[in-house]
């Protein structure tokens, strides 16, 4: 247990920290701070401070001399940016940690829970999973009375704080297990490794601070839009499919799918012996074979028709009484680390044309920023690959390399030469994400011997790039696990795994792996960098950041946000990443089918609250 002592060198205390709260309007952040519980993970004394208690609620500890250690940290965050107790320095999230030793979070089913991380190490909880969900629902159905004056019976408060005691001291546990576990399994042994394990342990928490800071700011939206689309959309929506399905004719008067048109309009397109089939013999409505031919009318526009039948009313789109909506953002779910919004609440994580609703509040205009060509750009440094650093710096990734294949002359752009830079982009891509030369044929419409001779070629340019990649894969299955430079892993327990009772080589999906894990990584230190220069972070999306900024500062303050996050790209691997940026000062539009599909949507609902005003005047 050396790593144990060390870490308890550097504290003077280290305490198990759990909150219980009750959701604001939008069920994300915490709008009633119930109690908090810690227990000391080295002496075992525990302290329970109920939501009355407020001379002692306000925490008792240095945050820079205490290490805390929660279970999800962004609801313990939350808890204290309720509070106005801003975001404690030194976090320890046991539930992040344990998606990095074994298995990426999951929301749901299956999830990662205290409980189950619990079992895994052998730990007993007094209190079962019944009474969890009992204690849980108890706090939770409260929510019915936001805004009204109640107290829970001394019972209920009694019986909350022993459930919330009782998770801190199955922390505790949890704790001290993880970090044997951490020691054992990472083989740390020196004072340099643990000094380096718990940086980026801390790291990893702070982000997790930064994330709840996020969800607290919200994304300033449009609510009578949003409220005109909800009272409008299920009386115009039919009509509207029916509208495209004209040309198309592949559904009944009632709006039911028919095979035998569908069929028809495949063949009519000459894509027979392209298309596949089910096992009934008719074409699949497969949604990615339907992408894979938006560029056929008819496709694009059945695929519009698909989009507009999944589209509901947006019910999961309740702002906040401030006007912005809010959903949870999980930093930590996918084996890359890369973050994305966890729920269909959020405007980032549904369908593009839902992003119209988004709109800056008065006084202020949102920017998105985002990476440009990231994963080039990290494949050249981290790699230190030079003809990979100059095809990214070029500006152009793609025409550079058709330039290395002597395909293109020197003056070529991406006007004068769009044929063969897409042969190159597909090129690059494949290689990116490990796909194969029957996927880059296909992608091409070329020979499957033609796309083996590209790819070689290809492998044969950026040489360094590659001898590098298969070093870090090879290292990875030597030890069972890949790393980035800030400890992110990925856990290499066989190079086969069974899919659809298949056995499959895993090598090819490792291929993106550190490219795809230091793009999370390098949101993550520009995340925290933006938060701790007091950036109004509103969302995050994959390699990008949504700033809302006030006007009289906006010019000023959006150059030095794109400089925060090239310089977090230096930081993480090494050089810069350039960033491009999309000012919103009024409703976010998208660009070309998206736009175009709400706009059709709009159209739709306008024509018909013109009707009804004009049946019906007030």
């Amino acid at each position: 247990m050396k790593f144990l002592n060390y870490i308890k060198n550097q504290f003077e205390r280290i305490l198990a920290v759990d909150s219980e709260f009750r959701f604001d309007l939008t069920k994300t952040i915490p709008e009633k701070v119930v109690c908090f519980c810690y227990t000391d993970v080295i002496t075992g004394e525990t302290f329970r401070y109920w939501e009355d208690d407020k001379h002692n609620f306000t925490p008792h500890f240095d945050y820079e001399k205490v290490l805390l250690v929660s279970y999800n940290a962004t609801a313990e965050f939350g808890s204290y940016l309720k509070l106005f107790h801003g975001r404690p320095l030194n976090m320890w999230d046991a539930m992040v940690e344990t998606a990095r030793l074994y298995k990426p979070m999951r929301m749901g089913k299956g999830a990662l829970t205290l409980l189950s991380t619990a079992e895994n190490y052998g730990i007993e909880d007094k209190l079962t999973v019944v009474e969890k969900e009992e204690n849980l629902d108890l706090i939770l159905r409260r929510n019915k009375y936001a805004g009204l004056p109640f107290k829970y019976t001394l019972e209920e408060q009694k019986q909350i704080l022993e459930y919330c005691k009782s998770d801190t001291e199955v922390l505790r546990q949890v704790f001290i297990k993880q970090v044997q576990d951490i020691e054992n399994k990472l083989n740390l042994k020196t004072d340099e490794d643990f000094e380096k394990e718990l940086w980026q342990i801390q790291h990893r928490g702070y982000a997790q601070g930064c994330v709840s800071l996020v969800e607290r700011n919200g994304i300033p939206v449009d609510v009578k839009l949003i409220k005109k689309f909800n009272d409008t959309w299920p009386l115009v929506k039919n009509d509207l499919i029916r509208e495209i399905d004209k040309d198309l004719d592949v559904f009944t008067d009632d709006l039911k799918f028919n095979f035998k048109q569908f069929n028809e309009l495949i063949i009519r397109n000459g894509l027979a012996d392209k298309w596949p089939r089910m096992k009934s013999g008719n074409f699949t409505t497969n949604k990615e074979v339907l992408k894979n031919h938006l560029h056929i009318e008819d496709i694009a526009k059945l695929n519009e028709i698909r989009t507009l039948q999944n589209m509901t009313k947006l019910t999961s789109y309740t702002p906040g009484y401030d006007g912005r909506v809010r959903a949870s953002t999980n930093m930590f779910g996918t084996v890359t680390g890369r973050a994305s919004p966890s729920s269909a609440k959020h405007p980032f994580s549904a369908s593009k044309w839902a992003r119209n609703f988004i709109k800056p509040h008065i006084g202020s205009w949102l920017v998105y920023i985002d990476y440009s060509s990231q994963e080039p750009a990290i494949m050249g440094y981290l790699s230190k690959d030079k003809n990979k650093i100059e095809a990214y710096q070029s500006g152009d990734t793609y025409i550079y390399t058709a330039k290395l294949f002597d395909k293109v002359p020197e003056n070529a752009t991406k006007q004068s030469h769009p044929d063969e830079r897409k042969v190159f982009k597909v090129i690059d891509l494949a290689n990116t994400y490990g796909q194969g030369a029957f996927a880059v044929a296909e992608s091409l419409k070329c020979s499957v011997s033609h796309a083996k001779f590209l790819m070689k070629k290809y492998k044969e340019i950026f040489k360094v790039y590659f001898r590098w990649l298969d070093g870090v894969i090879e290292a990875g299955m030597c030890r069972g696990y890949m790393s980035t430079v800030y400890g992110w892993q990925r856990h290499i327990k066989d190079l086969f795994q069974n899919k659809n009772g298949k056995r499959v080589d895993i090598r090819r999906s490792l291929m993106n792996w550190p490219i795809q894990s230091h793009g999370a990584e390098i949101l993550r230190k520009a995340l925290i960098d933006l938060t701790d220069s007091n950036f109004k972070v509103c969302a995050l999306v994959h390699d990008a950041v949504l700033l809302e900024i006030p006007i009289p500062e906006f010019k000023q303050r959006l150059e030095e946000a794109k400089q925060i996050m090239v310089n977090a790209s230096i930081d993480v691997v090494g050089g810069p990443i350039r960033v491009d940026h999309e000012i919103i000062k009024s409703n976010y539009e998208q660009e070309f089918k998206d736009q175009e599909l709400f706009n059709k949507i709009m159209e739709h609902i306008n024509r018909y609250t013109r009707t009804e005003s004009k049946v019906h005047p007030q």
